[in-house]
């Protein structure tokens, strides 16, 4: 899914044709404000749709895991946002390998500090969904569990 548009807290909308978007996108994340960004395409179908508006908070490289939404650079330079499958570690470094939702081809594994930041809420005409981050080891298990159970008994 390709960023259409991005809206900092302090400046203008900044435009895809703009030329230096990955710049200023990196620029407002490194100062830790978050951005917020017009996705276009379906290639993100069912998490985000065509015009979703969504947040994106600056992320920090060990926080990086399998299953976040985040916009990075592609290595045609391009912003892409895409979810994570999986971070491999290699001689070179970290890298991460991501896939768009509505496809079934990995994309090229690009290098971790690719990386601008996380889909933290989608605004999808006027509704705010919140993107929460999934609990990993005990605490993950025994949530995934209680949930699990908790739609067995609304039944």
């Amino acid at each position: 899914m390709r960023a259409q548009s991005i809206k900092t807290e302090r400046g203008p909308v900044i435009r895809l044709e703009t030329p230096d978007l990955l710049k200023k996108a990196r620029y407002e994340l490194s100062r830790q404000h978050p951005i917020l960004l017009r996705v276009s395409g379906t290639a993100m179908l069912p998490a985000l749709a065509d015009g979703d508006l969504v947040t994106i908070h600056p992320i920090q490289m060990q926080t990086v895991r399998d299953g976040d939404i985040v916009l990075y650079q592609s290595l045609r330079d391009t912003a892409l946002i895409h979810r994570i499958v999986r971070v491999e570690h290699r001689s070179a470094g970290r890298f991460v390998v991501t896939r768009a939702d509505a496809s079934q081809a990995l994309d090229t594994p690009v290098p971790i500090h690719h990386i601008m930041g996380r889909v933290t809420s989608i605004d999808r005409d006027g509704e705010l969904i919140e993107v929460v981050q999934e609990e990993r080891g005990v605490a993950g298990l025994f949530r995934r569990i209680l949930d699990w159970l908790g739609r067995g008994w609304r039944v």
